[in-house]
């Protein structure tokens, strides 16, 4: 049985580049959290106050935008909620896959489709 870790992280205002593609993130201030940990995507769990919600998390580069800083954000289910400024704690489960780049943002945004349908299956 593997050991359940909460990181914490204070939410931040992002440049709301997935909100565009219509999967809203809370972006983390402290992406060094997760260092030694694999760069991809995880299904992941957030806990907001008192509730847990079940989502997806990216720790890495954002390609895509040709940066190598590497960032950390989670597109958290059926949550639509403005929580910048608080504290979240959260927990990495299953890696889904690594670091990709894409040729653009039609099929970065079918990546992420995928990546969430994969998500949902792990935190069923």
């Amino acid at each position: 049985m593997r050991e359940t870790v909460w990181f914490k992280a204070k939410v931040i205002q992002g440049k709301r580049i997935a909100h565009t593609l219509g999967f809203p993130t809370i972006n983390l201030d402290n992406p060094t959290v997760l260092h030694g940990q694999k760069e991809g995507v995880y299904a992941c769990l957030v806990k907001l106050d008192t509730k847990i919600y079940k989502g997806v998390l990216y720790y890495g580069p954002r390609l895509i935008l040709g940066e190598i800083e590497k960032i950390l954000e989670i597109f958290v289910f059926d949550f639509e909620k403005e929580i910048y400024g608080e504290t979240v704690s959260f927990q990495t489960l299953d890696f889904i896959r690594g670091v990709q780049n894409f040729p653009n943002f039609n099929a970065f945004k079918k990546q992420l489709v995928l990546d969430c349908q994969k998500a949902k299956e792990i935190l069923k």
